[in-house]
């Protein structure tokens, strides 16, 4: 599956497909959006779907790769837009980063994180994409507290974007940016702690 997968990757209807799934898997769900809702909102076959996606599993780990590629640029931007010298304090620009999101109302969470939930113990692709994710966003964290020189910088990366994805989790259930706001407080006693 993973090299059709890469060799369709150049196709413009395939990367249509991807947009339009990924908004409505993010809005749905995965388990509330069949096939045939993807089919419906972008024109094409099942048939066409099926020969760019081997599965709905399939078209489901292109949408968190297509999320990560968009979310993990968008990250990068952010923080190096800062004129923030720190590299701690850029490390946990990624609780404002989203904090941002919230409160500009993206209320639907982390869309890996919402389908490795859906998919834990069921789908071990879905889960490793969702999980690329995850540890990319923290070998990012994990930089820049190298760059501090502060010990232990992998397990406190660690400890770090788990703050972060419990950030998340409790922004999506209260509607509100505040949980971030503690998390990040959270996260900078921990580093300078070490």
């Amino acid at each position: 599956m993973e090299k059709k997968t890469n060799q369709a990757s150049k196709s413009p209807k395939r990367d249509e497909m991807i947009k339009i799934a990924y908004a409505i898997f993010y809005k749905n769900g995965f388990h509330a959006t069949g096939v045939d809702a993807i089919v419906d909102n972008t024109g094409i076959s099942k048939r066409t779907l099926y020969k760019h996606f081997t599965s709905k599993e399939g078209l489901i780990i292109a949408t968190v790769n297509y999320y990560h590629q968009i979310t993990y640029r968008a990250i990068i931007d952010f923080i190096e837009k800062s004129t923030l010298g720190n590299p701690v304090d850029k490390a946990l620009m990624i609780f404002d980063f989203l904090v941002e999101l919230v409160d500009a109302g993206n209320l639907d969470g982390c869309f890996a994180m919402n389908a490795k939930t859906e998919y834990a113990h069921k789908a071990v692709e879905i889960e490793s994409a969702c999980d690329a994710h995850t540890n990319a966003l923290k070998a990012l964290i994990e930089q820049y507290l190298l760059k501090a020189k502060i010990k232990e910088s992998e397990s406190l990366a660690t400890q770090v974007i788990m703050l972060f994805e419990g950030a998340i989790l409790r922004s999506k259930g209260t509607k509100s940016s505040l949980p971030i706001k503690l998390a990040k407080s959270a996260a900078k006693v921990i580093c300078n702690q070490s």
